[in-house]
């Protein structure tokens, strides 16, 4: 048997409806995920395991350009819109303990998230091994809070959270507490070399506040061109 300290995961499955095959379209003349293998290859860790989780022959290909082996593909029944995380991380897991080959921390760096610095995703890494956690993910500043948030319905609005606040929608935005928005830019979970576990997030969740243009997810073509835009800069 042999235990790895860091998998990591690089989730790409075919099909997209927002953007179709955005997880291989060009950005500055390179496919998207090509972005997420760059940073994972300078993880300092060197008992690592890089993996694309991939239904598609064509990601297959593209990715093994990249000097990344992808030794068995993701089954299309756990690749299509309403999949969820755990299906293809449970699935890359029972794969790799076929092979005797088991790990300790999992990280899911998404292709949709092109602008990490390995600054942050170095010191997230070192931060979580000693913390007692299930998960960590990355955060940033939320553009809107839910306390002035409304559910519509027969014509009548009423705010979706109930707080101790009066009249919460009214207060100015200073005096309602800092809300946070998950992002792609990274997420480290538990294995604890297990062959199958039950969630990618667990009971305890870290946060790590990124910034700027880590921030950016790219999900629309809107994102894209906003991408672009950074990147000509």
């Amino acid at each position: 048997m042999e235990k790895k300290n860091l998998l990591i995961i690089i989730p790409a499955r075919s099909g997209s409806k927002g953007l179709k095959n955005k997880n291989i379209l060009k950005l500055n003349s390179k496919p998207l995920i090509s972005y997420s293998i760059s940073i994972a290859k300078k993880i300092k860790e060197k008992s690592k395991v890089i993996f694309c989780s991939t239904d598609s022959k064509k990601i297959k290909n593209i990715i093994e350009r990249y000097k990344i082996d992808v030794p068995f593909l993701r089954p299309k029944k756990i690749s299509k819109d309403l999949s969820t995380d755990i299906t293809f991380v449970n699935h890359t897991l029972k794969e790799f303990s076929k092979k005797k080959i088991f790990f300790n921390i999992g990280l899911i760096l998404r292709p949709t998230s092109p602008f990490r610095n390995i600054k942050n995703i170095e010191k997230g890494y070192s931060i979580f091994k000693k913390k007692n956690a299930s998960s960590m993910r990355a955060i940033c500043y939320a553009p809107a809070t839910p306390y002035k948030m409304w559910k519509f319905k027969n014509g009548i609005i009423k705010p979706i959270l109930k707080t101790n606040f009066f009249e919460q929608y009214n207060l100015p935005r200073q005096k309602l507490p800092q809300i946070y928005w998950q992002c792609g830019n990274f997420e480290y979970f538990r294995i604890k070399y297990k062959s199958k576990i039950k969630s990618v997030s667990g009971n305890k969740i870290m946060g790590y506040v990124v910034k700027g243009k880590e921030t950016i997810d790219i999900d629309t073509f809107e994102d894209l061109k906003k991408a672009i835009k950074i990147l000509k800069k």
